[in-house]
């Protein structure tokens, strides 16, 4: 299932650069399980930008800056998708899932996500006549608007692929939650793990899960053993797969800095 994600994550980011011709699926693979594993051993989500110079430098067509206007695109809309299926909780009477400050805010993420996403953008565009440096980050940013209906389609998807993923660890520990549940803990943890506040959301990613957890009856010792094996599967797929992926690329890491392309 992990690997599945990382799959529409790259074909999702492939649809979102509307294909460059010189990039294979392969690349969008590649880069994308390299940059994950970076942000797990560099704090800042420093991997993104990794991700996005490894990406430029298999092109000529595309940019660096481009490239991470598109990963901001890519934060707004997985934004927007946690936006979508709080608003399914609430409406459905399970705000008791988020708790109602916490659901406040979501739908006010939902409300700016939707706004950028289907908005005309006229700010952005005004930046880019005025500020000529912002262009191609901006370029890359307002690729949230075009092919809503495939990245969307594909986001919800992949957001399945989340909720299953912790349907399914989660039971192998003999927690059984309500489906509405397991939407509640995948959208906490992913929001939390998208903070830049620690290398692999250490600690911040197990503490979101016990809370959580802990709010249903959860014992505190069957609800840390939960937020360990969450956190390790995923960690160590992508340590292991991301240094192979590294591998493959022939590059050392310092090599990423040194380069004057962009």
């Amino acid at each position: 299932m992990t690997f599945l994600t990382f799959i529409l994550r790259s074909l999702r980011w492939k649809i979102l650069l509307d294909s460059p011709k010189d990039l294979e699926i392969q690349k969008y693979i590649s880069t994308t399980h390299i940059g994950y594993f970076l942000n797990n051993i560099l704090p800042f989500r420093a991997g993104d930008l990794a991700r996005a110079k490894l990406l430029s430098n298999n092109s000529n067509n595309v940019k660096f800056s481009f490239l991470v206007g598109s990963l901001v695109a890519e934060k707004i809309i997985d934004l927007w998708i946690v936006g979508f299926f709080s608003i399914f909780l609430i409406l459905f009477g399970f705000n008791n899932v988020l708790g109602l400050e916490f659901s406040i805010g979501i739908l006010l993420l939902y409300i700016i996500t939707t706004f950028i996403i289907f908005g005309n953008n006229s700010l952005a565009n005004k930046m880019q006549k005025h500020f000529s440096i912002t262009k191609n980050f901006l370029d890359g940013y307002l690729l949230v608007s075009k092919n809503k209906i495939k990245l969307g389609g594909i986001s919800i998807l992949l957001w399945f692929l989340f909720v299953t993923y912790m349907y399914t660890l989660l039971k192998s520990v003999n927690i059984d939650l309500p489906l509405q549940q397991y939407f509640g803990i995948t959208i906490i943890t992913s929001i939390v793990t998208s903070l830049p506040i620690a290398p692999a959301a250490i600690g911040t990613y197990h503490l979101a899960v016990i809370y959580f957890l802990s709010l249903y009856g959860i014992e505190i010792d069957q609800s840390q053993t939960a937020a360990i094996i969450l956190h390790s599967v995923f960690l160590m797929y992508t340590v292991i797969f991301g240094y192979i992926y590294l591998s493959f690329e022939k590059i050392e890491l310092k090599s990423l800095i040194n380069d004057n392309k962009n």
